[in-house]
């Protein structure tokens, strides 16, 4: 969910760089208390989903990786039917987000 919001915010033709875990975890995955499984598959999940976006990917190099949105990636997106419709919660209560579990993210996040 939160690759479809900066994919939504980022300008096209616009950079997303991601610096920290996962990235580099062949070097760091000892100091970062997690197993190499683990930060594994958290690296190809973020893989996946930029792929799914249309998402170049430019450079991975140390603690770095960027990727590129694409000028124009409509087309891409629809042929790849990345986007899903979030639950969103109607209420009219204000108050009633802050007593909301919010355990439907994890498996929205599985769906993409």
């Amino acid at each position: 969910m939160y690759l479809i919001e900066v994919d939504r915010v980022l300008r096209p033709g616009g950079y997303w760089i991601l610096s920290g875990p996962p990235i580099n975890w062949k070097k760091y995955w000892r100091g970062w208390e997690r197993t190499q499984e683990d930060l594994k598959q958290e690296q190809d999940s973020i893989e996946s989903v930029a792929k799914r976006l249309c998402w170049k990917k430019v450079i991975e190099k140390n603690d770095l990786a960027i990727w590129q949105k694409p000028i124009n990636h409509v087309e891409c997106i629809k042929s790849r039917k990345v986007y899903k419709t979030p639950y969103i919660y109607k209420s009219d209560n204000p108050d009633m987000a802050w007593y909301y579990s919010l355990s439907f993210i994890r498996d929205f996040i599985y769906l993409i």
